[in-house]
């Protein structure tokens, strides 16, 4: 992140031990600029949503400092509470209201009334795509549709900052594909923290990503910086006219790849030598299909996160 770049959120050093002595955050630094989104990724149990929890002034830390809107939240949890909303990871509902009620709940915490609270009400579940399911309760929802509702009140509890706990589990496709639309719309005006395991997820919206095992920060940067930390192989996924000549070039050339459902999966050392590959392929047997990564930013998470696992 650029120096000169305003910190809507910092994180000092922050540890958490818990009375049986776990130790689930062990130094954390982290930051946040403003209109910046940046995740947070790692295997279950590596202390994401404690960090969480202690920047949103529900844990208290052990050790450490958390700044967030430039008030020192370690000493007043409450100083920011009208600026933050807040998705959790676990797909909590309140039976006997509808979603539209427990949006509206949000809003007149926030002073929501009159002619502002309809008009905000419903803006929010337009752009959630919620209108056809705002009279339903919460016993009638699907999982997704509770995440979608926990979505909906963070953005009526939100000011300057989201900090959003897995806000796309559970959640088909499609509405993930818009629910990321949203989240890159608000960071014009808005900072977002996300915690999530959706690896295309942060790939896709975050501009810096921090990697936790055990409750350390073992690395971070954007998607190109993470990925380019190991020295790894281009991976290729793509459909040829002709699958058995296709095969035996890439046995000439002593090319790794799989085949699966006319699919065929390569990896190749080097960003080079995939581009002559793919040329090569194209002129003799038509690509009708390709996908590829050069280097690959999952893989790249994988050994980062085997490396320093345990």
């Amino acid at each position: 992140m650029s120096g000169e770049m305003a910190q809507v959120l910092r994180v000092e050093n922050l540890t958490k031990i818990y009375p049986n002595g776990k130790k689930a955050n062990d130094g954390i630094n982290l930051a946040v600029g403003e209109k910046e989104i940046v995740g947070v990724i790692g295997p279950n149990g590596a202390g994401k949503t404690t960090m969480l929890r202690q920047i949103l002034g529900l844990l208290k830390p052990t050790d450490g400092k958390i700044t967030l809107l430039g008030k020192d939240i370690t000493k007043d949890p409450l100083a920011v509470k009208g600026e933050v909303g807040y998705e959790p990871q676990y797909p909590l509902y309140y039976p006997s209201l509808t979603i539209e009620e427990e949006i509206g709940f949000a809003l007149r915490f926030k002073g929501y009334k009159g002619e502002g609270y309809k008009k905000k009400l419903d803006a929010i579940i337009e752009l959630l795509n919620l209108g056809d399911v705002r009279k339903y309760f919460g016993y009638q929802l699907s999982p997704g549709l509770v995440k979608l509702s926990l979505l909906a009140v963070a953005l009526a509890q939100g000011g300057q900052f989201l900090i959003l706990d897995e806000p796309t589990s559970m959640v088909d496709i499609v509405t993930k594909m818009h629910i990321w639309e949203i989240f890159s719309e608000l960071s014009e005006e808005q900072s977002i923290l996300i915690a999530s395991h959706d690896m295309n997820e942060v790939k896709r919206l975050c501009d810096r990503i921090y990697i936790l095992v055990d409750g350390r920060i073992i690395a971070q940067g954007s998607p190109e910086e993470i990925s380019n930390m190991l020295k790894l192989p281009c991976t290729m996924r793509l459909t040829v006219s002709n699958i058995d000549c296709t095969e035996n070039l890439l046995e000439e050339r002593q090319v790794k790849y799989s085949l699966q459902n006319g699919v065929f999966n390569l990896s190749v050392d080097n960003l080079s030598s995939a581009m002559e590959l793919i040329g090569d392929i194209n002129s003799s047997f038509c690509i009708t299909y390709i996908e590829m990564e050069a280097p690959s930013f999952d893989e790249a998470v994988m050994r980062l996160i085997g490396d320093n696992h345990g």
